[in-house]
């Protein structure tokens, strides 16, 4: 998809492999991976990628510079049957304004459509990305306590 300046490609496997180190780059940020488990993470990261279980797309510039990435995987409930599109790994090497954040996620809204999802779900303890979840029209569902043993 294309927008003005910038356009949105889903990456093939062979393109994962290409841009490996980019992703890698931004997910380990962007989920705040801890040191001890990047290696399995990333492992799990490109075995899903290459088998297609997990989805990447990349917001590039005018000039093909890669602006950002975003991970995506398909989430089935168990009991209900429901199919969500779970973003992962959103990172982005820019600060952008709220109207191309508008703009990626209903790029993002109708590729899940597409794919016959019923949800958008995501988890952040971002306070920045909170923000821009509310100005895309997310609610909060639940909230998720630690206790570190």
């Amino acid at each position: 998809m294309r927008t003005n300046s910038t356009i949105i490609i889903r990456l093939l496997p062979g393109q994962v492999v290409k841009l490996w180190e980019a992703i890698k780059y931004g997910v380990i940020r962007a989920d705040e991976v801890k040191e001890k488990d990047r290696q399995v993470y990333l492992n799990e990261l490109l075995h899903a990628l290459l088998n297609e279980k997990a989805q990447c797309f990349i917001r590039l510039s005018g000039d093909r510079r890669l602006l950002a990435i975003l991970i995506t995987r398909f989430q089935v409930d168990k009991i209900t049957g429901n199919k969500d599109l779970y973003l992962q790994g959103l990172y982005s090497w820019e600060i952008v304004n709220n109207e191309i954040w508008q703009r990626d996620i209903d790029f993002i809204k109708d590729f899940a459509r597409r794919e016959k999802c019923n949800r958008i779900t995501f988890k952040s303890n971002v306070p920045r990305v909170m923000e821009i979840a509310k100005l895309l029209e997310f609610k909060e569902n639940l909230r998720e306590f630690v206790f570190d043993l």
